[in-house]
């Protein structure tokens, strides 16, 4: 562990045998994982995320994977000798001997690096954090999580030192609604909810009012609300995403990561995938309320790159949910390399980095399956609407030299 701190571990040679001996004499328990409050998270959550939780405890490396100390080893050995050297340091049993030195330097070593400031934790809580929302409902109900080290009540170690234990306590909240009335019509939003992620406590989401109006004041904030349109529409556009991904997107999306892009007369928030975009939410102002009500495909016509393809080629609202250009899988089941004109349009219009990226989430998955038929009817199409447009472009050349 030491190396882990820019340690020698031939310090420990300064150590008598017994020392060196009561120094591994204290192992902390394992972690704990409940619910905060009784009988509010389902017990088979509460399992699955405990059961995740070990997994990945067991399999991930706290700090360089080169010294090869997972989570659990650090969480309960590694913790445990640093305790049991400051509670030496503290008693005095090293008083006014060469140990002493030594051990405070360890100490003070630990203790001032980044790895044991929590931030040697932050891929843990990374996962906790997915864990968590990927089982969230922003319409439904909510969890997160808070951790902290607590003193063990019912073991005390063989040389008679309390044990530690971290505890991680589940958080649930249902989510508020509130009524919004828009083009004359009311309808029921759900409040957008910044769960527990360890660090910070449950709230309601908020996004700075500056990121919409440059000349906002920092600290002026908006209440985030989203309609189950904008739910639906979601859904069905991003198929390529299952539920557990679908529902830790939307918040990361429109609660942490919120990237703002204005496009003509609009602003739209970009949801992306591995950094590229696959389409937009929109939404309205209400007072200090942001309304979100429908989610944009990145092939409307209402986008920056929608409107690239619309100018290319000339196709219209009924023959891009035809073909299912809509919908995210439209990227992983053509064969592009058979439609040049397309592809050609892709590339120009930035989309594709978007297909890339859905192919390789899918890739992950191992559910790319490219459709020959979908292939031969798209590359028909397309192949038909460039001739018309060149016959047009055509048109147009006689006219003006008439």
């Amino acid at each position: 562990m030491l190396p882990l701190f820019d340690l020698d571990p031939g310090l420990l040679d300064v150590f008598t045998k017994k020392q060196k001996q009561s120094l591994c004499g204290l192992v902390f328990e394992y972690p704990s994982i409940k619910a905060e409050r009784e009988r509010t998270v389902p017990g088979r959550i509460v399992k699955r995320i405990r059961d995740e939780m070990f997994q990945f405890m067991r399999t991930h490396y706290f700090g360089d994977p080169e010294y090869g100390i997972t989570f659990m080893d650090f969480t309960m050995y590694g913790y445990a000798f640093y305790t049991l050297l400051h509670n030496h340091i503290d008693g005095g049993t090293f008083a006014g001997t060469p140990q002493e030195e030594t051990a405070k330097m360890i100490c003070e070593k630990m203790e001032n690096s980044v790895l044991f400031n929590d931030d040697g934790y932050s891929a843990l809580k990374q996962h906790l954090m997915y864990q968590t929302r990927s089982l969230s409902r922003v319409n439904f109900r909510v969890y997160g999580f808070n951790q902290d080290w607590e003193e063990s009540r019912t073991k005390v170690s063989a040389n008679g030192y309390i044990t530690m234990q971290m505890k991680i306590r589940l958080t649930v909240q249902d989510c508020e609604t509130k009524m919004f009335n828009y083009k004359n019509i009311e309808r029921k939003a759900f409040r957008l909810i910044y769960t527990a992620d360890g660090d910070e406590k449950t709230q309601g989401a908020v996004i700075s009012k500056n990121k919409i109006y440059p000349r906002a004041k920092e600290e002026e904030k908006l209440n985030i609300y989203i309609q189950s349109h904008a739910l639906n529409r979601y859904k069905q556009r991003v198929d390529i995403l299952e539920p557990p991904e679908l529902n830790y997107k939307i918040q990361q999306i429109l609660i942490t990561e919120q990237k703002i892009i204005r496009f003509e007369d609009q602003n739209l928030i970009a949801c992306t995938l591995d950094n590229a975009i696959i389409g937009y939410f929109t939404y309205f102002l209400r007072d200090d309320d942001m309304i979100v009500n429908t989610f944009l495909p990145i092939t409307t016509e209402n986008t920056p790159e929608g409107k690239k393809i619309r100018d290319v080629l000339l196709l219209g609202n009924e023959d891009i949910v035809y073909f299912g250009m809509d919908k995210l899988s439209f990227y992983a089941t053509v064969d592009f390399e058979q439609i040049e004109a397309l592809k050609r349009v892709l590339i120009e219009s930035n989309l594709w980095e978007t297909k890339t990226a859905v192919e390789k989430a899918l890739q992950k998955k191992g559910e790319i399956t490219i459709d020959r038929n979908r292939t031969i009817f798209v590359k028909n199409f397309i192949e038909k609407s460039e001739r018309h447009r060149a016959e047009l472009l055509e048109v147009e050349r006689l006219d003006r030299e008439d």
